[in-house]
């Protein structure tokens, strides 16, 4: 997060004066206690320093806002009373977004800060290649597969691979102890660790809350559904777990249908689970791919599969390896038969390396490696 907005601050010194770009990170031990009255004696310090720009629009960059109490009063009073743009980071742990846009009353635009796109780990890695050469695709393939089993979090990028695991686990030990545990007072971290183990191990997979309950009540805990929706509904806060809900025409019947589950990022299964499951972990690559650009995703589920549709966009499965003659004609037929019960004329089937197009009663099937999908620079929307 502040180095999304040291970005932004970089961005906007290009155009704009310095002395107008404020930035106070708020977890500096320096500035401890902190307290509401402190925040007008830093607007006033600032205005006395530079009292001209009280005519002119001043940008606000306040790193981990929800370490002062309060914070919310002050922030809406200088939104009314000043001319500024005003950027806001909170910990998942102490602050949710939807907590935000309800303390300032609808006056805020969230941004969520996702881990490493393929895109963006091959720019950290250094990995410039051309595509269109054997060699270069070669040299994507590697760094494509490494991506999908090691993830997108930043600081794996310059550990040694033999960390990897140990930072992974205290990354999952944060976010379940700090960002949930103490963040919704939850009295029962074995059950949430292993509720977590389990949707990790059926990633991609529907799951219905009655299924999830009686898995784990299988296993002798003691446990209400009621419970189970609720820890489930922490994860998502806590962007651990993002849920995909079948496409249905009728909301309630939307409802009563089982989700799908994806991860924040790839690591977690691989950290959680023994052995390879590279299709899931491509699906999930894909999930994340589609939420980034802010879709709002569904799976459909008739005769096939589908694993991601959306209102106006092209439905899409995924497929690690389409190689195997049963696989293709089950994913070719399937595809046919949802573009026909969606009335769409174009359906896309995501690979690790096959490229192919299918063509049949007017309707068109098109078959491409994920990475080059993820390459591409088009807005999906």
């Amino acid at each position: 997060k502040t180095y999304s907005l040291f970005y932004i601050i970089q961005e906007l010194r290009k155009k704009i004066d310095r002395n107008r770009l404020v930035y106070i990170n708020f977890e500096d031990d320096r500035l401890f206690p902190l307290q509401l009255k402190d925040m007008d004696d830093f607007l006033q310090s600032y205005y006395e320093l530079y009292p001209t720009n009280r005519d002119k629009k001043v940008w606000f960059f306040f790193d981990e806002i929800q370490e002062v109490p309060n914070w919310e009063k002050f922030i809406r009073r200088v939104w009314d009373t000043e001319n500024c743009r005003i950027y806001l980071t909170g910990s998942s742990s102490k602050l949710l977004s939807r907590e935000i846009a309800t303390s300032l009353r609808g006056r805020t635009l969230p941004y969520e800060i996702f881990p490493l796109n393929f895109s963006e780990f091959l720019s950290f890695n250094k990995i410039k290649t051309n595509t269109n050469t054997s060699k270069g695709q070669t040299t994507i393939l590697h760094w494509f597969d490494e991506w999908l089993q090691q993830g997108g979090f930043p600081e794996l990028v310059f550990l040694p691979k033999e960390l990897h695991r140990q930072t992974v686990d205290e990354y999952l030990n944060l976010m379940l102890y700090k960002d949930l545990m103490e963040r919704f007072s939850l009295k029962n971290p074995s059950l949430l660790k292993y509720l977590l183990k389990h949707v990790v191990t059926n990633l991609a997979n529907p799951m219905s809350i009655n299924k999830i309950f009686n898995d784990i009540k299988s296993q002798g805990f003691k446990l209400s559904r009621a419970t189970v929706y609720d820890y489930i509904s922490h994860l998502e806060e806590a962007f651990l777990i993002f849920n995909v809900n079948i496409w249905h025409r009728s909301v309630r019947s939307q409802a009563q249908m089982p989700s799908k589950i994806y991860l924040i990022d790839s690591a977690f299964k691989t950290a959680m689970t023994i052995g390879e499951d590279k299709g899931r972990l491509l699906e999930n690559a894909v999930f994340l791919y589609l939420r980034q650009q802010g879709l709002k995703l569904h799976y459909l589920l008739k005769k096939q599969e589908v694993d991601f549709y959306w209102k106006n966009g092209m439905p899409i499965n995924v497929c690690y390896d389409f190689y195997s003659h049963q696989t293709r004609e089950r994913e070719i037929k399937g595809m046919f038969e949802a573009l026909q019960f969606l009335d769409e004329k174009k359906g896309l089937i995501l690979t690790r390396d096959r490229t192919e197009r299918i063509e049949k009663n007017g309707k068109t099937i098109i078959v491409t490696p994920a990475w080059k999908y993820f390459l591409m620079t088009t807005d999906r929307r």
